[in-house]
């Protein structure tokens, strides 16, 4: 029953038939075959291809008649059981491709039928038991690329008749055994009709090959990849013409068998009448036969050498053997050789990402003469390209989130088919020399990036390109069409840019597209408008993704017609989409659609009898599962679970007319809710009041915009002398998603905000506010600002429930008490809490962990500052914290020494110790590199001396000697005056939080 997919088979509570010798269950997904040792007549059993994990299971061997067992490809796991010993009869044991570990047991030599042993890609380690020679009546043996194996390649000189030995891709070393397979009977090795195969290629084994060799008639000698010095002349001659497949003869030349010294070729040999094996070129050599490539093992420790050196290698997380010269290169951590041998061999691979590398990457890394993969992502390092046109045979190059602002130079790179630029800062447009890469580059990734201006159309000379994404760039004009056209493109993300303008239809014509994402969830501006093209002839399209965007017109008749995916995902919600759902979409398998948010007319209830579409949820909530109704509404537009049922409106209302909508309103009048604002809260005076009252295009008034033209999507009305008391109309617009008021004496109430399921962004600062009841309904908000107002009493524990937020500000209100536990808002980046009343200890905040600015500044906080007070913040991060005039005591916790890049300001406690291990050459930047310069003072003056600051941060602004300060650091005052008068130390206290917020503004907001 081999290849029944939909079987749940189960042995336990089976009863076998008596005479079942033969058991076919493989590629069924069977997950255990617990209770098959009841089959006990079973003499052969398959159970390849399925899904089993865990322990090889003992039952297996109560089979006492097994001669052939099958269980390759699973995840089998743990030691082969010395208990294999007792299944006598087996002849064929073929366990490849599983998770076995530990050493291959003895007890396998007491098999004295087994014929094929084949237990390659699998994990064990050690040295081959020298039981295995016993096994005379054994034809293939294999332990391919187990990597671990060790010692010496055993004679197996009893075997009468092997047809294959496969030890390839291990560490097997030494010689080979002189009577290395002398047990072949001349009947059988003189026969070519007989072809012996032995794979060897890729360990460490040394000196010259078993002369005894030359009799076999047909060998496949794969011998590559190893140390061997030379090829005996016996097996070039003519006699030896069968060999390597007939290429010996064919090709008349030793080199189809290995290339010889000081030769190489990318397989270690020939194959083909168009090929060579290539001289090794100056002040380069190749020590053995068969190698992929010649080396330069000088120049190769050099450029290791010089990384470390450069990128402050003792400070390295993992750095196992580097820079011990008796240590061979290949067994650095992170360094890989050709062959996977531990050697000086050539270096294929270099493997340092988040392993603390921090400086500038030596250009002479580019020029290691077989590097293929170089991946030194999530490091704070510079990589200069000036030098990446010597990287001759660089093909993978990972460099996501380190510190490079530009990849000028990079184009030049002359093999790259797999780049990875992720969460980079670089800004701008793309260079132009980039486009150089077009012939070789295949799989690409440009996300959480800045890059900026059109995509440009010579994308389209990217034939290779597989994979492209550049999610959350800036990238803006119209979506270039050349994508269409490339024939192998499968995964294209353009989502969270800034594009506008139509799709054309060419995108509709794709034969391996897979992923087409550009939705506009988050970011203001001109979006892509047009009609929706049909993506008629993209059959494997599996996730389509334009939601929130400005798309027009109907739904295409054709749409989606070719697609064959079983679970096909579509987002096209939040569009200006209209008309009829096409009925031609029931001719698909399965599909889950998002259309809600449109101006959808007609619905046809045949959708309602898919009851496995929209991921199952049609068989639980019927035609609601795709969209409300007219007449009734959901928070989603659609119910996807219990809690967001489609609610019907109240008649009266004139309800909406469309399908999938979020609210009763039929048609929202935008245009007199803002009238509503300029009347009550006096228009008349504001500062700015252009074109308000004045036309009917909302669009055009001063400090509105729009998502689509005529959809309010921010309004900005900050220090315009609003007053009042706005109206909660506001909340009914629900394409919101940023309102500025800050800087107003309005009365603003947050009754039904709840409303406004899009409001992102919320300023109300400077407005007087006294309290915000009704806060923790705008479960939507990500940033949060409410300094400078009158807000007292305990911290508000509604914002507690605004779980989305990363940026909240409360600084210079009245607040007291102790502070809350900050873990339900585990997405906080930054949190501003100075200048109020909060007492108690500076606790709340170890659960948080993307925090990258906290100010508690100026509070009434007591205490130690606690051992987890940031536990879960990344070392690698920068943050910055305020903990500037309370009344703190005892020391700074030793635990803060894991941060890289923090920046703390402690002035005006009561702090009496600092330990020197915070101030010493790990820490050199903190505070802005001013730990560096000037050590422990950087952090805080110690007793005896005092600075306005409370620390040394300039050279014009060292700690002064101050007598009276006898026992307390960071100190601003001496004998009772302050040390020196400043306007601006609010500010310069406050300098890396206004950086910080800064760039969190420009990311989020754009």
């Amino acid at each position: 029953i081999r290849g029944n997919k939909g079987l749940s088979l189960k042995f336990d509570n089976v009863d076998f038939p008596e005479r079942l010798t033969l058991l076919q269950v493989s590629a069924t997904g069977l997950t255990s075959v617990a209770g098959i040792g009841k089959a006990t007549s079973l003499k052969e059993l398959h159970f390849t291809e399925n899904d089993i994990a865990g322990p090889f299971l003992d039952e297996i061997f109560d089979l006492l008649s097994m001669e052939r067992l099958y269980i390759s490809f699973n995840k089998i796991s743990g030691p082969l059981p010395t208990k294999i010993g007792l299944l006598t009869d087996l002849r064929e044991f073929y366990a490849y491709t599983n998770e076995m570990t530990g050493i291959i047991p003895s007890e396998l030599g007491n098999l004295a039928n087994i014929e094929n042993l084949v237990l390659g890609k699998n994990n064990f380690k050690g040295t081959l038991p020298a039981s295995l020679n016993n096994l005379e009546n054994l034809k293939e043996f294999s332990v391919y690329r187990n990597k671990a194996l060790t010692g010496k390649v055993l004679d197996f000189s009893k075997a009468t008749k092997l047809e294959k030995l496969d030890l390839e891709g291990n560490q097997f070393s030494g010689l080979l055994p002189n009577n290395f397979l002398g047990g072949l009977v001349e009947t059988y090795t003189s026969n070519a009709d007989n072809e012996i195969i032995l794979h060897l290629a890729d360990n460490q084994l040394v000196g010259t090959l078993p002369e005894g060799l030359a009799d076999i008639k047909n060998l496949y000698l794969d011998i590559v990849g190893n140390k061997f010095q030379k090829i005996p002349q016996s097996f070039c001659k003519p006699s030896q013409s069968y060999w390597m497949s007939g290429k010996v003869g064919e090709l008349d030349s030793c080199d189809a068998i290995a290339c010889p010294q000081n030769r190489y070729s990318e397989s270690g040999r020939i194959s083909a009448a168009d090929e060579e094996c290539k001289r090794c070129g100056e002040n380069e050599e190749a020590h053995s036969v068969g190698s992929y490539s010649c080396t330069k093992v000088d120049v190769e420790i050099t450029a290791l050498k010089k990384l470390y050196q450069d990128t402050i290698g003792d400070k390295w997380d993992s750095k196992d053997n580097w820079m011990d010269n008796s240590k061979p290169i290949c067994s650095w951590f992170g360094v890989e050789c050709s062959g996977g041998n531990q050697d000086n061999a050539t270096i294929t691979e270099i493997n340092l990402p988040a392993n603390s590398l921090d400086g500038t990457m030596p250009d002479m890394i580019f020029s290691l003469p077989a590097l293929k993969t170089l991946n030194l992502k999530e490091n704070s390092l510079f990589i200069p390209f000036d030098n990446i046109a010597r990287a001759k045979t660089l093909e993978t190059l990972y460099i996501s989130d380190i510190d490079i602002v530009s990849i000028e130079g990079i184009g030049k790179a002359p093999a790259l088919k797999e780049l990875h630029l992720t969460a980079n800062k670089i800004t701008g447009e793309i260079p132009e020399d980039f486009y150089d890469l077009a012939d070789t580059m295949e799989f690409l990734y440009i996300a959480y990036n800045s890059f900026s201006g059109p995509l440009s159309r010579k994308f389209g000379q990217f034939k290779n390109l597989k994979d492209f994404y550049a999610y959350d760039n800036e990238f803006t004009g119209p979506i270039p069409a050349e994508f269409a056209g490339l024939p192998n493109l499968r995964n294209l993300v353009l989502a969270e840019n800034k594009f506008s303008g139509t799709i054309s239809e060419d995108f509709s014509y794709m034969p391996q597209l897979s992923l087409f994402s550009a939705y506009r969830r988050l970011k203001a501006g001109p979006k892509l408008t047009g009609p929706l093209p049909s993506f008629s002839n993209v059959p494997k399209l599996e996730a389509l993704y334009l939601d929130y965007n400005n798309l027009a017109g109907t739904i295409p008749p054709s749409f989606l017609k070719s697609s064959l995916s079983s679970k096909l995902r579509v987002t096209i919600s939040h569009n200006l989409l209209s008309g009829k759902v096409p009925t031609e979409l029931l001719s698909l398998n399965s599909l889950n659609i998002e259309m809600e948010g449109n101006k959808i007319t007609q619905f046809d209830n045949r959708f309602c009898d898919n009851l496995s579409w929209m991921n199952g949820l049609v068989k639980d909530y019927d035609c609601d599962a795709f969209m409300c109704p007219p007449g009734f509404y959901g928070i989603y537009g659609r119910q996807n679970s219990t809690d967001s049922p489609c609610t019907r409106c109240d008649l009266s209302t004139n309800p909406t007319p469309y399908w999938g909508s979020i609210s009763c309103d039929s048609v929202i009048d935008e245009k007199e809710i803002l009238e509503l604002l300029y009347n009550d809260c006096g228009g008349d005076d504001w500062h700015r009041n252009d074109n308000w009252l004045e036309n009917d295009d909302t669009c055009t008034w001063y400090g509105i915009e729009c998502r689509d033209g005529n959809t309010v999507q921010a309004i900005n009305l900050g220090a315009n002398n609003l007053v009042g008391t706005p109206p909660g109309e506001l909340f009914r617009l629900h394409q919101l998603h940023s309102l500025w008021l800050h800087s107003n004496p309005i009365d603003f109430r947050f009754k039904d905000i709840g409303d406004a399921k899009n409001l992102v962004e919320l300023r109300l600062d400077s407005t007087g506010l006294s309290d915000i009841f009704g806060i923790g309904d705008a479960t939507s908000l990500i940033k949060l600002d409410l300094k400078f107002n009158q807000i007292s009493g305990a911290f508000p524990t509604e914002l507690l429930k605004l779980d989305k937020l990363e940026s909240l500000s409360l600084t210079d209100n009245n607040l007291s008490g102790g502070l809350p536990d900050f873990t339900s808002l585990d997405s906080l980046i930054s949190l501003h809490l100075g200048s109020n009343r909060f007492s108690g200890e500076p606790t709340g905040f170890g659960g948080l962990k993307y925090l990258l600015n906290l100010d508690l500044s100026d509070n009434d906080l007591v205490g130690t500052i606690p051992k987890n007070f940031l536990r879960n913040i990344s070392a690698r991060k920068p943050i910055a914290v305020d903990l500037s005039s309370n009344n703190l005591s005892g020391g700074i916790p030793l635990e803060l020494d894991r941060l890289e890049e923090l920046v703390i300001y402690l002035r005006d406690n009561k702090f009496t110790e600092l330990s020197p291990e915070l101030c010493n050459e790990d820490n050199r930047d903190w505070n802005f590199d001013e730990v560096g310069m000037f050590g422990c003072d950087a952090i805080m003056c110690p007793p005896g001396k005092a600075n306005y600051h409370g620390r040394h941060s300039a050279e014009t602004s060292p700690c002064r000697k101050c007598a009276s300060n006898t026992d307390l650091y960071g100190q601003i005052t001496c004998d009772g005056e302050p040390v020196v008068k400043s306007s601006s130390t609010r500010l310069v206290r406050g300098f890396v939080g206004i950086v910080i917020s800064s760039l969190f503004s420009g990311i989020l907001w754009g």
